[in-house]
């Protein structure tokens, strides 16, 4: 019965001595936050996924809550995204006071219907009665802007970005991928988080490589990037 009962791990970090004497050896160091590590590591992440910049940062919450910052969503701004979703990917618009507007999931994959997306960017962006079926029934007024989109990469999965960037074209809106769950998968040979506007990945015990807590932007907007590593 004790064995019924004993929980089933999600996931089992692989550390080992490299990353043991990894730690000994900033701990031996006056640099134990910003050091040289930290550089070294953005560019290494630079290179293996194309992009122009990558910034560290505290975990994957604390960059996507940057590039929302980034974004400039800010009070009343509509956000379409995903309900099936680690609560952070919404809870950074909530602190912004933007509004996370819901779309189903594909069944096949969990991850955001595209056509449901572009279906809410029409009437969103048209507004009235329209806007409202799309809205939480709380009195959210209409006419506010749509802002972004932010797909989530579920159980490693890409989202389907080439339909979504298309919306994003069409009506001048930003992409924000949480990648947190896919660092080292493609998008039709794209490094997944490089297709967007930003991408964020996470380095929680649960994820491909971790470092406890951690996470990292990237992104090709050389303002935005500015901007970013002024706030973490």
């Amino acid at each position: 019965m004790d064995q019924i009962n004993q929980p089933i791990p999600m996931s089992s970090p692989d550390l080992g001595e490299a990353e043991r004497q990894a730690v000994l050896d900033v701990l031996n160091t006056p640099d134990l936050s910003m050091g040289p590590r930290i550089s070294q590591f953005e560019e290494a992440f630079c290179q293996w996924t194309g992009s122009q910049h990558a910034i560290g940062v505290n975990s994957g919450t604390a960059g996507l809550h940057l590039c929302v910052r980034a974004a400039g969503i800010s009070t009343g701004d509509y956000v379409i995204t995903t309900p099936f979703s680690f609560v952070a990917s919404t809870n950074v618009l909530l602190f912004e006071n933007a509004v996370p507007v819901y779309v189903d999931v594909d069944p096949r994959t969990g991850n955001i219907d595209t056509q449901m997306v572009a279906a809410a960017a029409h009437d969103l962006m048209a507004g009235g009665e329209k806007a409202r079926q799309w809205l939480p029934p709380r009195g959210i007024e209409t006419g506010r802007s749509l802002k972004a989109i932010l797909p989530v990469d579920v159980f490693g999965q890409p989202a389907d970005l080439d339909p979504i960037l298309e919306v994003a074209r069409q009506y001048q809106l930003q992409v924000i991928e949480d990648s947190c769950e896919a660092l080292g998968a493609e998008y039709k040979g794209r490094p997944a988080g490089s297709v967007g506007d930003f991408g964020v990945f996470a380095f929680y015990p649960n994820k491909q490589i971790t470092t406890g807590e951690g996470g990292v932007i990237i992104t090709n907007d050389d303002a935005a990037a500015d901007f970013m590593r002024s706030l973490r």
